[in-house]
């Protein structure tokens, strides 16, 4: 098998993160020979087809004026269709976890232990992130495999150099293949000796290939690399994990040498932001776009006049949960509630969350901006990766205005059950698409 330069590219553009109940094993197609496997990989050349499916977000009650278009960026945001390259994260869905050691060093853990690092805690935050509505079932391998090369060899970095890192999945593959069924899997995790010199938990990421490279029948368009220290970072696989179903990474990364902060985007809010984060439970929008609410639980703010709403909490099941005011061609206002719960059991404040939704920016150039409902001010100073967001939620009583005065979002109470109310007030229409990253807050 030949795995080229551009046959792979990290999903980050410029890099990875900053840093149970077991599936049974496929049963039905046999191991391939070596010698089959690299004749299967022979047209990996090609480029992958990447086709628009009809999007969960179709058929919304929001209608097609809220619907942002997808952009040709990588994971935009738009949900007026699905990309077909990728699963959808609904049902039961099956992972597969390949652990490899390398020449000159033991591991000094078990592969059950290294899964237990991740499982069952990612398949459980993902179960409850989609109240249920998508089930991650992990097939962690038994044994260490081993690689031909330490380690050190590859060069394994967060910035990996494009041929060290087609020379580790050749040779990854090409190592699991004669004794490991790829066939079934939509989420495959290779797994790397944390104890092993020259493994660099920063490099972690998800690698997508050029094109889909058929193995054991699976055409396989992506894999995780893992290369986390044990104990690994809270909720990485998580994090990558979500890269697999098409979402973006939401943090800012700063060029080499800047001393610039990471998490100004998005703050402590969703993972794919941080995941360190105190409310790590994805976003409203991202829970739209994967398919997870309901066509009656998205409201579509039109014309100029106020509404009124009550706002489910973003970590519970039911209700509406989202709201949008359409402000350019491919720009939104987001409006959601967050709460102390589920995903979300450490957030620093509840209430009515604000941000700006850009479906034609790609993956690490901010697609999600929070909008700060309480600027000069922060919160959880000891905890928050991003303090100045740590309390952005709006409380009963506060409101905000973007800045070209076209709407005023009020919070008006809080209900025994949990529901936010909130008023929504369209004076004008929107005249630009630009992100309402200031404005007023009272």
């Amino acid at each position: 098998m030949r795995l080229r330069r551009s046959d792979l590219a990290p999903d980050e553009p410029a890099g990875g993160t900053p840093g149970t109940g077991t599936a049974p094993r496929p049963s039905g197609a046999g191991r391939r020979a070596l010698r089959a496997f690299a004749a299967a990989a022979a047209g990996f050349a090609a480029l992958v087809a990447w086709t628009l499916m009809t999007g969960p977000a179709a058929g919304a009650a929001a209608g097609s004026a809220c619907l942002l278009p997808r952009a040709a960026v990588h994971h935009s945001e738009g949900v007026d269709g699905w990309d077909g390259a990728y699963a959808r994260p609904s049902g039961d869905v099956k992972a597969l976890m390949v652990f490899l050691s390398f020449p000159g060093s033991t591991p000094e853990l078990t592969p059950a232990q290294v899964a237990a690092d991740h499982y069952p805690a990612t398949g459980r935050f993902w179960e409850t992130a989609s109240y249920g509505k998508f089930r991650l079932h992990l097939h962690a391998e038994s044994t260490w495999l081993r690689m031909p090369h330490p380690a050190t060899d590859y060069l394994i970095s967060r910035n990996w150099d494009a041929a060290d890192r087609a020379a580790y999945l050749r040779d990854a593959l090409a190592t699991a293949d004669p004794t490991v069924d790829f066939a079934g899997y939509d989420v495959i995790y290779l797994v790397a000796d944390p104890d092993a010199p020259g493994v660099d938990s920063d490099a972690t990421k998800v690698v997508n290939l050029a094109a889909p490279m058929t193995v054991d029948g699976n055409p396989i368009r992506r894999m995780v690399t893992v290369f986390e220290h044990h104990p690994p970072d809270r909720n990485v696989l998580a994090h990558e994990t979500g890269h697999v179903f098409d979402l973006p990474d939401l943090y800012y990364q700063p060029p080499p040498g800047s001393s610039a902060d990471w998490d100004t985007h998005v703050g402590d809010w969703d993972l794919m932001g941080s995941q360190f984060g105190l409310a790590p439970d994805p976003f409203a929008w991202h829970k739209w776009r994967l398919g997870w609410l309901g066509a009656d639980q998205v409201g579509c703010i039109t014309g100029i006049g106020t509404t009124y709403h009550d706002l489910s909490p973003d970590e519970t099941p039911g209700g509406t949960k989202l709201l949008v005011v359409r402000t350019g061609p491919d720009s939104a206002l987001a409006i959601e509630a967050r709460t102390r719960t589920g995903n979300d059991r450490t957030a620093c404040r509840e209430g009515v969350l604000l941000y700006t939704v850009r479906s034609d920016r790609e993956s690490g150039d901010g697609p999600i901006d929070v909008i700060d409902g309480h600027p000069g001010h922060s919160a959880c100073g000891a905890t928050s990766v991003y303090p100045a967001l740590a309390d952005a939620p709006l409380g009963v009583g506060e409101s905000y205005a973007v800045p070209d005065g076209s709407t005023q979002v009020t919070v008006t109470g809080r209900q025994s059950d949990g529901t936010w109310s909130v008023r929504v007030s369209e004076v004008a229409t929107h005249a630009t698409d630009q992100d309402a990253d200031t404005g007023a807050a009272g």
